[in-house]
């Protein structure tokens, strides 16, 4: 059945009494993400903006977001407390006016290589709104839209205001890559340091340098920036005599680099990840694909942190780890095995659930992109990472008053003390020991016989708009 009949189907059985649907009805009923069934339930029930915004977010959900063309159509279908019928109707009228337009807002990053220079060329053109421009830009959409006396005059503040929708969340975007910015920029500054100081040893001892150390300060900043692809040209000057490339030179040429988000990914998921257990493999196979396909470093950081190896194993001892590391990932796939033979999963289904590869890296990309939208957990969790690796200055360093702005310009909920992973952030941000934190509460529910929080983070982070395309359209 399609996605679009499913969700026709389930408001109505939202208009009947929910015992006399069947079993197989309950259980599509069930399939259907929790945020689409509120909004499938506010249509049956005719509920007004404010119900079905207070709904979707006691569930936990992102409340509808005027800056999406799509959700703005709902806004305005909600506050007249139109059913599905009325709604579809209006949509149709002016879903072409946005698809003319889509392509001509994709300002960045439109060839698919993302570099540090068109990075810095987004953060700063979207970050002339931020703060209270952004919320106020969010809320009078929200209020020209409900103020609109007629569907003629909502399509056409709609297309006097075209520019100003966006096909995902688009704070949480800049946000993400503002403080991605910030990240590599610091390890970038890092590297120029080393070159100026190399350079100084050069011009002090020149000839009289020996081959392995030259450069070695250069090189080893270098493998900092491992994220950005082809550094080839830089590690072979650093080798060098005499540089030919001068400082400036250097600059331009990682500005102009290809970011490969794998590399991100890798830090990112590392920093929370550094303190594996064996129940949580199943998600590094799934993030990384097969075993030997896991980047070495990577390799060596998990068998270091699952006790099977020393940091800097000798090649003896990498030997008898990465033997047990296939071991496990046999475990694993048996597991698998047993789950698809359960479940009733065909050969393609199967093959597709455990050979994903390097996920995490395709969801980094379409965060950075605008492919996909940016939950709330991702987003705090890259924050809190960023804050630890970097040095911040006060008017970006990650405070409790600070992330609960950046969350509020997003249309996230504030931290909440009573929701357990907020609590964790809360202890987080006000320790003097942040780490320490986060290894307790990796512990705490290992203990519990609980994965971390961040074990589905990235599989709860979706495109809103195509998900309302597939369902409601």
């Amino acid at each position: 059945m399609k996605k679009s009949s499913l969700f026709e189907n389930l408001v109505m059985n939202f208009s009947i009494d929910t015992e006399e649907l069947s079993k197989t009805e309950e259980k599509k009923l069930k399939s259907v993400p929790t945020r689409l069934e509120i909004l499938a339930e506010g249509f049956a029930s005719r509920w007004d903006l404010d119900q079905v915004n207070q709904k979707l977010e006691e569930s936990g959900c992102e409340k509808l977001y005027a800056r999406s063309f799509y959700e703005a159509c709902l806004i305005y279908a909600f506050e007249r407390q139109m059913g599905y019928e009325e709604w579809k109707e209006l949509f149709s009228e002016g879903r072409k006016i946005f698809e003319e337009s889509d392509g001509a807002q994709k300002r960045f990053f439109r060839g698919g290589k993302i570099t540090l220079k068109e990075l810095e060329e987004y953060m700063e053109a979207e970050s002339v709104s931020e703060e209270l421009e952004t919320m106020l830009l969010t809320r009078s959409l929200e209020e020209k839209i409900i103020q609109s006396d007629s569907a003629e005059e909502f399509w056409s503040f709609v297309q006097e205001n075209i520019e100003k929708f966006s096909s995902v969340r688009e704070r949480a975007r800049y946000y993400f890559c503002k403080y991605l910015y910030f990240y590599i920029q610091d390890r970038c500054d890092r590297y120029y340091e080393s070159c100026i100081r190399e350079e100084k040893l050069r011009n002090q001892y020149g000839n009289m340098l020996e081959k392995g150390e030259r450069g070695r300060e250069e090189k080893f900043a270098l493998e900092e920036l491992a994220f950005l692809k082809p550094l080839t040209k830089l590690k072979k000057d650093a080798d060098k005599q005499k540089n030919n490339m001068s400082l400036e030179e250097k600059k331009e040429y990682l500005e102009n680099t290809a970011l490969t988000p794998g590399g991100i990914f890798d830090e990112f998921n590392y920093f929370y990840f550094g303190y594996v257990s064996v129940d949580w493999m199943e998600i590094l196979f799934e993030l990384y694909g097969n075993f030997d396909q896991w980047p070495q470093n990577m390799k060596i950081r998990v068998a270091h942190s699952l006790g099977l190896c020393s940091q800097n194993p000798s090649s003896e001892e990498w030997k008898t780890a990465s033997q047990k590391l296939f071991q496990m990932e046999e475990e694993q796939r048996k597991k698998e095995e047993a789950k698809d033979f359960v479940g009733g999963r065909n050969e393609g289904e199967r093959k597709k659930a455990y050979q994903r590869g390097r996920s995490g890296e395709d969801f980094f990309r379409e965060f950075i992109t605008g492919g996909r939208d940016i939950n709330r957990a991702t987003l705090i969790s890259f924050l809190l990472f960023v804050k630890v690796r970097v040095p911040l200055d006060d008017e970006n360093k990650i405070t409790m008053n600070r992330l609960n702005r950046i969350l509020m310009n997003c249309g996230f909920s504030v931290l909440k003390p009573d929701q357990e992973f907020d609590r964790f952030v809360i202890r987080f941000l006000r320790s003097t020991e942040p780490l320490d934190v986060l290894e307790e509460e990796v512990e705490k529910q290992v203990i519990q016989g609980k994965n971390f929080y961040l074990y589905k983070v990235y599989r709860d982070s979706y495109c809103h708009q195509k998900e309302l395309l597939d369902y409601l359209v």
